[in-house]
């Protein structure tokens, strides 16, 4: 089977890595690639910002008035100088 070194890891994240793994009575490596399989498995949320914020309302509460997202690419803002 094939191994993945992962350099340059903070100690703070590494230390919370080994205690979930004793938490849970599995190994680091273990632990480790499990972490990695959910974070797969879970994907990338491709959703904008406005729809998050829209989503945190009721949809009884939703309507025309809330506008969280502008048609569009974002224009880039002023130079004043």
């Amino acid at each position: 089977m094939p191994d993945l070194l992962i350099r340059n890891i903070e100690p703070q994240l590494k230390r919370e890595i080994e205690e979930n793994a004793r938490k849970n009575n599995r190994s680091l490596s273990e632990e480790a690639k499990l972490l990695i399989q959910r974070a797969l498995a879970a994907g990338a949320d491709n959703r904008k910002l406005g729809t998050l914020m829209s989503q945190l309302l009721a949809p009884e509460d939703r309507s025309d008035d809330y506008v969280f997202e502008a048609p569009g690419d974002i224009s880039r803002p002023p130079d004043f100088e």
